[in-house]
């Protein structure tokens, strides 16, 4: 993966996420061992442990299938990846949990995503009050 340009690895990271078991094989496919990820109004994760323990929480709370991921626009500069998107959240039946528009800047280096980003209103995923 190592000769691969930023944004070939993003969209071949969000294309995985998208797939049936995805969401995990993603993350140990595309991402570093040290790689952050931010979620605006979420707790963040430090390393690929703690995202994969993530990702498998939304598994197991949402019973989420796949990440299916809609790019709207892209902006490259170096190894950082700007999207703009909307990302829907899909059980294993194919229905349809939420969609929502975000933004979210990835930082590539040697092939692997070091830094996920992502800005959006978090609300739609936190339990009502």
């Amino acid at each position: 993966m190592a000769n691969q340009n930023p944004e070939s690895v993003v969209r071949a990271f969000f294309a995985e996420l998208g797939q049936a078991g995805g969401l995990i094989s993603a993350v140990q496919t595309y991402m570093a061992d040290d790689c952050r990820w931010e979620n605006s109004g979420l707790p963040s994760a430090g390393n690929k442990q703690q995202i994969l323990a993530m990702m498998q929480g939304f598994i197991d709370g949402y019973r989420l299938h796949a990440l299916v991921i809609d790019v709207v626009a892209v902006a490259v500069a170096g190894d950082v990846v700007l999207t703009e998107r909307v990302d829907h959240m899909d059980t294993a039946d194919g229905t349809r949990l939420l969609s929502f528009p975000l933004a979210g800047t990835l930082t590539v280096r040697n092939g692997l995503i070091v830094r996920w980003s992502d800005y959006f209103d978090p609300r739609p995923l936190l339990p009502a009050s």
